[in-house]
């Protein structure tokens, strides 16, 4: 909830339903700086030392464009459960300090945040963007209440046991979002990675093409994979085919392969797998008891991905395998692609848009992940798409009501085979209306399960 702002100062309230103590330590660990960043600001991590207390410091990197800069900010103020405050020593405002206040009352904590900031070349830069800057402060700020909000209730709900918890392909649209996610929940995080050049304490370093893998984990409490070559950009040549099916069936035979052979291995791994498996199909709704797709080369390529983690079932490892949807975030992937499109009146409708498109916003992958990690009863196949799956041309036609922009463009499926070929029949012109069973009978709640609601958080309206 917005309380006030001027051209000088902005104020928010976020109210949770959680004890100060919760809320503050919530803000303090690993991973909060990245879970309250909008997914549409492009930030990486350049530095940053532990913790918030006075004194600590952080570089980061924004991205817009083609253009990019630097954000050095330091910690100057702070006092446990009441109080921090952050300061910019260099970035794109000539100046900005914003403090955090937490007040508990009958079990809810309302945390009230005063950004304190004045644009480079004041007044005339005010008078010229000050609307634009408020405007963006508004949406990063209904972005960073609703995350914090239902991050701290989830974490509340569930109270998981800290985990030391391994994750593959962390530099993905979802690893890049789950692994702050689980710290943020009180876990530690081992990320997987190729480039030994970017790995810190406690990382290990693997290769699937060479079926390399350091095995410094056998004392972790899980594993989630998710590697793989993206499926929905460009032709699919034999070379890319190759590439999609290897990146999957590699990667996880060598990770099954090596928990396998472990004396005291993670008790779960949880494994990507994708809506594909089932193949066109349709109207019908899909459950997690369907067979696989018989004619479709995703369907085909998700078969042998889930059987490569055959030797971690057999050493008994609970193993989940993740069937996602179409998963929404401005940050990469569909909604990525479409937003630059729908916002000019130009968003179109794929063939006939009659076809399913099963979609999921990131906050429920990362919550329905969560929620898996702390309900052991649940393995095999789970469908990972909202309840409320929607045709293309409903999609197309929510996202252009959401943007207030027309949308009366069709592309005939005959322009999309010449484009794309495989890649343009089984992605955009097929579809699967994909139903989560699992995931609502073991007691999941989707947070975004309506798609105008997903969109209002995602892009900040």
């Amino acid at each position: 909830m917005v309380k006030n702002y001027s051209h000088n100062v902005f104020e928010h309230e976020t109210r949770v339903q959680a004890d100060i103590s919760t809320v503050f330590e919530w803000h303090e660990r690993e991973g909060a700086l990245f879970r309250l960043s909008p997914p549409w600001e492009k930030v990486s991590l350049i530095r940053r030392d532990e913790g918030i207390e006075v004194g600590a410091k952080c570089d980061i990197r924004l991205k817009t464009g083609p253009f990019s800069m630097v954000w050095k900010a330091e910690h100057i103020g702070y006092e446990k459960n009441s109080f921090f405050k952050d300061r910019q020593n260099k970035g794109p405002f000539a100046k900005w300090e914003h403090s955090h206040h937490f007040e508990e009352t009958n079990g809810t904590t309302t945390i009230r945040d005063h950004v304190e900031y004045r644009l480079p070349l004041h007044p005339v830069s005010t008078a010229v963007a000050g609307n634009f800057v408020l405007t963006k402060l508004e949406k990063m700020f209904r972005y960073r209440e609703n995350v914090c909000r239902n991050d701290i209730e989830f974490y509340k709900e569930y109270n998981p046991a800290p985990k030391t918890i391994v994750v593959s392909g962390s530099s993905g649209v979802v690893g890049s979002a789950l692994i702050p996610f689980l710290q943020t929940q009180g876990h530690k995080v081992i990320r997987l990675l190729r480039d030994k050049s970017k790995l810190c304490i406690g990382d290990v370093c693997w290769n699937p093409n060479a079926g390399i893998i350091e095995d410094k984990f056998e004392n972790a409490n899980a594993v989630i994979h998710l590697t793989g070559e993206p499926i929905g950009e460009g032709k699919w040549t034999d070379e890319k085919k190759r590439e999609i099916i290897d990146s999957r069936v590699r990667s996880t035979a060598l990770l099954a392969n090596t928990l396998a052979k472990m004396k005291n291995p993670p008790k779960t791994l949880i494994c990507a797998s994708a809506i594909g498996y089932y193949g066109a199909r349709g109207d019908e709704i899909i459950t997690e008891d369907e067979k696989a797709g018989s004619h479709d080369f995703i369907a085909k390529v998700c078969k042998k991905w889930e059987e490569a983690a055959k030797p971690a079932l057999d050493k008994g490892i609970r193993v989940i395998f993740l069937r996602i949807g179409v998963v929404l975030t401005p940050a990469g992937g569909a909604l990525q692609r479409m937003h630059t499109p729908f916002s000019m009146g130009l968003g179109p409708v794929f063939g006939s848009g009659k076809q399913y498109l099963s979609w999921v916003t990131m906050d429920d992958v990362l919550y329905s992940v969560g929620h898996i990690l702390e309900h052991e009863e649940i393995s095999g196949a789970v469908n990972l798409t909202s309840p409320n799956a929607v045709t293309s041309e409903q999609f197309s036609d929510t996202l252009a009501d959401y943007m207030r922009k027309p949308r009366f463009i069709n592309i005939p499926p005959y322009v999309i085979m010449k484009m794309y070929g495989q890649m343009g029949r089984e992605v955009l012109l097929s579809g699967a209306n994909v139903y989560p069973e699992k995931l609502i009978k073991s007691g999941f709640r989707f947070r975004y399960p309506d798609l105008m609601q997903a969109f209002g958080h995602l892009l900040g309206g």
